[in-house]
């Protein structure tokens, strides 16, 4: 009986999870408080201020505590406010109606801040560590399996004004079909940019992902569109390509929802560039798509670009101007047969702005070894002048960038949001 009662008192003063830190930080604040306070009183505000210890323990509190432990603290900056009246009376020294006004706001603005963080279920989680996963879980779902040593693939992606994350998502799967080996690869944008969009395109990838592969090419894009309607978002539509490439064969098929379309750089053909007629409905809108899929194949030395509109098109030109832009950056790298790290040099050279989410894909079917040719290490910074907008930095790729790398035939896959 005796050891039952010892037992339950035990478990009761064991802390439960997560509160020391809660009970810690409290406890520090009160602590720094009546410190401050006392010594603002015993030195007569010679030295310390009261109103300065009491902001400045708010502002730190207020990152840490939760909303009863900020109105715990809110208590015990009023009872240190009574003591200093109690001992000095109202005196412009100790504490001014300035400052009386500064820590009422204080108070106002931490109080609130802290019922935010608790409604969102963030006492022990930063908003900074939430954005973080999102972005890390949206990266994911664009990491490339191991590829034929024939193909080389790059990804680049860069969130509006630096943001980061952004409603840009690349999503892809390597399968086996018919004893080929095939590549499914989509590029979605959701409508918004930056962080307002990335929530969306967190749950959008989900359900691309569980489809990509898995769903009939042809009904690819019509589940992600019922996906997308369901969920009644108020900018509840986005746009998408979505490529099936036969990595044996090179044969390859479009298929477009309300997104740019995607350019086949072929140079050794008399018309080096072949823009795809594969169009659609935008997702999210209508609940039966319409489209028109193009099929064609990737010849050795030849590179498949998908993009997204914020590489293309801006307040200062039209989406045609873009793209043009873009084709005379390619056959810029095609002629120095430097096509390491072209994701990370177009990415950074074709858009005048960056008010926008920009993707980049390149799908190349490899002519001849990687390994004789280029790097955009030495060359970039002497494009810099016929490139450079204003304002706008060098952008030199690195030759080792995050992805799959052989020594003789890398699979380039390299995601930055710098």
């Amino acid at each position: 009986m005796v050891d039952d009662t010892l037992r339950r008192y035990l478990r009761r003063l064991r802390p439960r999870r997560q509160r020391p830190t809660e009970r810690g930080a409290l406890a520090l604040s009160l602590a720094v408080l009546a410190g401050g306070t006392i010594w603002s009183i015993l030195d007569n505000n010679n030295q310390i201020k009261v109103a300065g210890v009491t902001i400045i323990v708010i502002v730190l509190s207020s990152l840490i505590l939760s909303l009863r432990g900020m109105l715990v603290l809110s208590g015990a900056v009023v009872l240190c406010l009574v003591v200093v009246f109690r001992i000095h009376g109202v005196s412009p020294d100790q504490l001014s109606l300035s400052g009386f006004v500064m820590i009422g706001i204080a108070l106002v603005v931490a109080i609130i801040q802290a019922g935010r963080r608790d409604r969102l279920g963030l006492r022990q989680v930063s908003a900074e560590t939430v954005i973080s996963l999102i972005r890390d879980r949206l990266l994911v779902q664009a990491q490339l399996p191991e590829l034929p040593d024939a193909w080389t693939v790059e990804i680049q992606q860069r969130p509006a004004d630096g943001a980061a994350i952004a409603g840009d998502f690349v999503s892809n799967r390597l399968a086996c079909e018919a004893g080929s080996t095939v590549l499914h690869l989509a590029v979605i944008d959701v409508s918004g940019n930056g962080i307002a969009a990335g929530p969306r395109a967190l749950l959008l990838s989900g359900a691309v992902g569980g489809l990509l592969g898995s769903a009939d090419p042809d009904e690819f894009l019509t589940a992600t569109n019922d996906y997308l309607r369901r969920q009644r978002w108020s900018l509840g539509f986005a746009s998408a390509v979505y490529v099936r490439l036969d990595l044996r064969t090179g044969e390859y098929g479009i298929r477009v929802a309300g997104h740019p379309p995607a350019i086949h750089f072929r140079p050794d053909q008399a018309s080096r560039w072949r823009t795809s007629p594969a169009t659609g409905t935008v997702l999210g809108v209508l609940p039966t798509l319409t489209g028109v899929v193009d099929h064609e194949s990737i010849e050795p030395g030849e590179a498949l670009f998908l993009y997204t509109d914020g590489v293309v098109e801006d307040r200062s030109r039209d989406i045609d101007a873009g793209t043009q832009r873009l084709k005379d950056t390619v056959e810029l790298l095609a002629a120095r047969e430097q096509w390491r790290g072209a994701a990370r040099y177009l990415i950074e050279r074709v858009p005048a702005e960056h008010d926008d989410d920009r993707t980049v894909v390149m799908i190349r079917r490899n002519a001849v070894l990687p390994a004789t040719t280029g790097d955009l290490q030495d060359q970039a910074g002497q494009d810099a002048g016929a490139h450079r907008e204003p304002g706008q930095r060098d952008a030199v790729p690195s030759a080792t960038e995050n992805g799959h790398n052989k020594s003789q035939h890398p699979t380039r896959h390299s995601l930055s949001h710098s």
